[in-house]
């Protein structure tokens, strides 16, 4: 029963729009929403409603090396510098938001690392790419009944995981400053990974969910996966994938998203 219940709480965490609205209207109304088909290229400027307080506002980034056979299923923004500055843009009245709070299809972005230039790009995180950081914006409003019935906070997840046979990673905690743990004994697909917690740098500190694979072989095939929800915005989740080899710049990753929302959202 417990691996029942277990498994369960993992789909619920790991469940992995032609619309055109006003600046007066919200972006994430249920009776509004479509399918976004992004037909964008670099350097348009686009205007993307995700939620009621997040919209993006900005030039779209290097879309070019797009891997052979892809269609982005998603509204991609573009692929850019960790470091990379926007220019700030202010919503003008006149303004027309492309609503895309799809949560079957969140809007994507991507980070590159150590300079790194010329990354192909795809729909799904591709281990060969070591500085490649994938990021997810999805609005969940909308999403699955099912799934926001059990849906859980980062913190009710890892105090359900220590309510069982658990391992504390003590290593992950010295190198990185994560709190982790592994269910000990479970024939379940979930006791391959560590489930940490730690505290995003947006305002409120939100907390995090971060799963590692616990397979990794030190040849790209580990993906790091971090979940965070935030106050700043409400049914927003941001998720971002990389390999564990870049695990040691989760800090530097999880501080330049927030800096780049906040740079690209109209709503200051």
């Amino acid at each position: 029963m417990k691996t029942i219940l277990i498994l369960i709480l993992c789909i619920a965490i790991f469940k992995c729009t032609d619309s055109s609205k006003t600046i007066s209207q919200h972006s994430s109304e249920k009776s509004t929403i479509k399918y976004y088909k992004d037909i964008s290229k670099q350097g348009d400027l686009v205007i993307w409603g995700i939620s009621s307080g997040l919209t993006l506002k900005t030039v779209v980034g290097d879309k070019t090396n797009i891997a052979k056979g892809t269609v982005l299923s998603s509204p991609f923004l573009g692929q850019f510098p960790i470091n990379f500055i926007p220019k700030i843009k202010n919503l003008n009245e006149n303004d027309t938001i492309k609503n895309v709070a799809d949560p079957e299809n969140p809007m994507q972005f991507n980070l590159l690392l150590n300079n790194a230039k010329n990354i192909e790009i795809n729909n799904f995180y591709d281990t060969s790419h070591q500085n490649q950081v994938k990021v997810l914006v999805e609005n969940f409003s909308t999403a699955d009944p099912i799934y926001l019935r059990y849906k859980k906070t980062p913190r009710e997840w890892i105090n359900y995981l220590t309510s069982q046979e658990v391992i504390k990673d003590e290593d992950l905690f010295k190198k990185f400053d994560l709190e982790c743990y592994s269910l000990k004994n479970l024939k379940a697909h979930i006791s391959r990974f560590y489930h940490c917690i730690g505290n995003a740098s947006d305002p409120y500190h939100s907390e995090f969910l971060m799963t590692i694979d616990k397979q990794h072989d030190g040849n790209n095939q580990t993906i790091v996966t971090t979940e965070v929800e935030t106050p700043l915005y409400p049914n927003v989740r941001i998720e971002w994938r990389m390999p564990y080899e870049s695990l040691k710049d989760w800090k530097m990753v999880d501080k330049n998203i927030w800096r780049l929302l906040k740079a690209w959202n109209v709503h200051k």
